[in-house]
């Protein structure tokens, strides 16, 4: 069977074309898809940026003195050792 040549142009014409439209939507889709992660990871970013700043300042206020406070911390190594003092 003998195909004309116009109808074999016309075939690989169109293939090009289905080809190039599915492979502008999946560039599309990707772009979307890109945009979208984008934008997720900005907002988790964020909420874990307050929930640092929340936890932070929770731990500020829980070491306020409060009145009545009377120890003292020192920063000394303790060496393995914690040595308790009698009043």
């Amino acid at each position: 069977m003998k195909t004309p040549f116009k109808t074999l142009f016309v075939a690989a014409a169109f293939a090009m074309f289905a080809t190039t439209s599915c492979s502008e939507k999946t560039q599309e889709n990707a772009e979307a898809t890109a945009e979208s992660a984008a934008t997720d990871a900005a907002t988790t970013t964020e909420n874990a940026a307050d929930a640092t700043a929340n936890a932070a300042g929770e731990v500020k206020a829980d070491m306020a003195p409060e009145a009545g406070d009377t120890a003292v911390v020192v920063d000394k190594e303790a060496d393995k050792l914690v040595e308790e003092t009698n009043k």
